[in-house]
C-alpha cells in the first residue's frame, strides 16, 4: 500500500492564484475610483465656494461691478482650470452664477446658484 501524501497540486496552487490577484485588482480599481469621486468632489466644493462668494460679495455691497466681475471669472479659471467658464447673469433682482469646468463631461449639469440681491 501506497501512503497519501498530503499537499496541493500545481493546478490548486494557480487557482489561487489567480483568485487572489484577481481580488487585488478589484480593491486596487475601487481605490482608483475612490480617489476619482473624491477630486470630484473636491472641485463641485470648490465650484460651490466660488459661487457663493461671488454671491454673497454682491449680496453685501448691493451691486456688482464690471471689475468684480471679471475678476470672479479668472479666480474660476485659476481654480478650476484653464478651460473652466463662469457666467453671471442679471435679471429682476436675481443673480443666477454658472460655472463649468472640463471635469463636468460625464454628462453631469454645471452647478448654478441663484440668489435674491437686494437693491
Amino acid at each position: 500500500m501506497r501512503a497519501k501524501e498530503g499537499g496541493m497540486t500545481l493546478l490548486e496552487v494557480l487557482l489561487a492564484m489567480t483568485v487572489l490577484a484577481l481580488g487585488v485588482f478589484a480593491a486596487a480599481a475601487l481605490q482608483v475610483r475612490g480617489m476619482q469621486a473624491a477630486e470630484s468632489a473636491r472641485r463641485d466644493g470648490q465650484a460651490l465656494q466660488l459661487a457663493q462668494g461671488m454671491l454673497e460679495q454682491v449680496r453685501a455691497s448691493g451691486t456688482l461691478e464690471a471689475g468684480e466681475e471679471s475678476a470672479w471669472r479668472s479666480r474660476v479659471t485659476q481654480v478650476l482650470g484653464a478651460s473652466a467658464q463662469g457666467r453671471i447673469r442679471r435679471h429682476a433682482g436675481m443673480l443666477e452664477l454658472q460655472v463649468n469646468w472640463p471635469a463636468q463631461a460625464e454628462g453631469r449639469p454645471a452647478l448654478q446658484l441663484q440668489g435674491k440681491v437686494l437693491p
